[in-house]
């Protein structure tokens, strides 16, 4: 092979590689969108990005309004609008209603309480009594224990005075004081391990004393906790 016809062939192998970098370079153009660099769209573009994290902000901040939401007397739920309280994903009950807590075991929650029931988070439900009794009721799978669980879940509620009063099993009765809207509130919660879920029954009250927010609590499961007939 003479020294022309070499070249012709490095010229030709030039050629295809030019060609085909040029090819490439005009298809990785073809699929950016079009307003990379339009001023316009991706303005446009920074206002959707925006929009969608002022809703998510909104959103939590709904959230965390409406987990406290029982906190206000019972007169101011009632004040409410019917969009507001279905904002805040809570309903006040015409009649005793049942609600399941486990496959075969269900609550009565009678009438007139007011039910919050979103299952958002940890908190699987809660409810307000005409006296304004809140109760909540967490449950989660964890590994944790049942006590350093039970302070996390209360931490921003500057607990206090928390005591294992009783442990029947895997079973803890549990009373603290929490602050919650600038007021004080006693608490009595039975805490149950179970599978790798934690349980806790909460009860809250700014007006009643320890001894009798106790016996509150055992006088409410006894009368509104019901086994499923098999």
């Amino acid at each position: 092979m003479d020294e022309r016809s070499t070249w012709r062939t490095v010229l030709s192998v030039l050629s295809v590689i030019i060609l085909g970098g040029r090819l490439l370079y005009t298809c990785s153009n073809m699929n950016k969108p079009r307003y990379e660099n339009d001023p316009v769209m991706e303005s446009f573009r920074n206002s959707q990005e925006a929009m969608k994290e002022n809703f998510r902000q909104h959103q939590e901040m709904q959230r965390k309004m409406s987990n406290a939401i029982l906190y206000s007397n019972y007169e101011s739920l009632d004040s409410l609008s019917a969009l507001q309280k279905d904002n805040y994903g809570i309903q006040k009950l015409a009649k005793d209603s049942l609600i399941y807590i486990a496959l075969d075991t269900q609550i009565k929650i009678p009438k007139d309480f007011y039910l919050q029931n979103r299952h958002d988070d940890s908190l699987r439900m809660a409810f307000k009594s005409p006296d304004n009794l809140n109760v909540f009721i967490h449950d989660f799978e964890s590994k944790g224990e049942i006590e350093p669980s039970f302070k996390s879940l209360k931490n921003s509620a500057n607990l206090q005075k928390f005591k294992v009063e009783n442990t029947i099993g895997d079973v803890k009765a549990i009373s603290y004081k929490i602050t919650k809207e600038s007021k004080r509130y006693n608490g009595y919660a039975l805490c149950f391990k179970n599978d790798g879920y934690l349980n806790f029954y909460e009860f809250e009250s700014n007006k009643l004393p320890l001894d009798k927010l106790k016996g509150r609590a055992i006088e409410f499961f006894s009368q509104n906790l019901k086994e499923k007939k098999k």
